[in-house]
């Protein structure tokens, strides 16, 4: 017989404590969810994508959290009758309700641990998740109410991938791999152009080669300020 761990049993794990806490820990406590979730926001919606990205995890694992997560509400299975067939998942509002907890991990680790720093990118991280992840957990939704616009970034010093699409509509961003078909500005620039123009040290046309409005490229910038 087979020896089944905690991780890949299919049998719920649960406190079962009322503690508010204790009943979050219920949803979002299992190794790798938050992660999972991680990738979802920073543009990842393909299975093969998310496992590949969450270097570690089995299969059996991600099919088992996914179906929690949508079971839960905070993932949508989308399956697209297509040659061949596509499933993509997408995060529900309630989904996106959980980018606050990953946003104050984010700043106890800044003061505890290692951490992020450009100077890792594309040695120990890969310029795919800087350009991914970076974005999404810098965006502040207040400040795009109403916005509808994206960008294109090319970085062709990048392996593997080089180009990458920052939509933002609804209140979210969207990074995707790839150009997209249309886009409002493109940038064609470097890393450090790319961290210079999310941290607001220079604006788009003063780290790269912009094509398309200088102004739509500083509402998007706007988007990422700090106060």
């Amino acid at each position: 017989m087979a020896h089944r761990t905690a991780e890949t049993d299919g049998a719920r794990k649960t406190y079962n404590h009322p503690c508010t806490i204790a009943q979050t820990l219920d949803v979002l406590g299992d190794r790798w969810t938050l992660l999972i979730l991680r990738d979802l926001m920073a543009g990842l919606h393909r299975y093969n994508d998310i496992l590949e990205s969450c270097a570690g995890m089995s299969p059996n694992v991600l099919s088992d959290r996914l179906k929690r997560l949508e079971a839960d509400g905070l993932v949508n299975r989308n399956y697209f009758k297509e040659l061949p067939p596509r499933v993509e998942y997408t995060l529900t509002e309630k989904g996106w309700s959980v980018r606050p907890i990953l946003l104050e991990l984010l700043e106890w680790g800044r003061k505890h641990t290692p951490g992020f720093s450009e100077d890792k990118v594309g040695r120990e991280i890969s310029t795919d998740f800087a350009v991914r992840v970076v974005p999404a957990f810098s965006f502040h939704p207040e400040r795009a109410d109403g916005l509808n616009v994206s960008m294109s970034v090319e970085i062709a010093e990048s392996e593997h991938c080089t180009a990458w699409t920052l939509a933002i509509h609804d209140g979210h961003i969207h990074p995707q791999r790839s150009r997209a078909a249309s886009t409002d500005v493109h940038l064609r620039t470097t890393t450090h152009g790319f961290f210079q123009f999310i941290r607001g040290e220079a604006r788009a046309e003063m780290v790269g080669e912009l094509t398309g409005s200088p102004e739509a490229a500083a509402r998007i910038q706007a988007c990422f300020l700090s106060d």
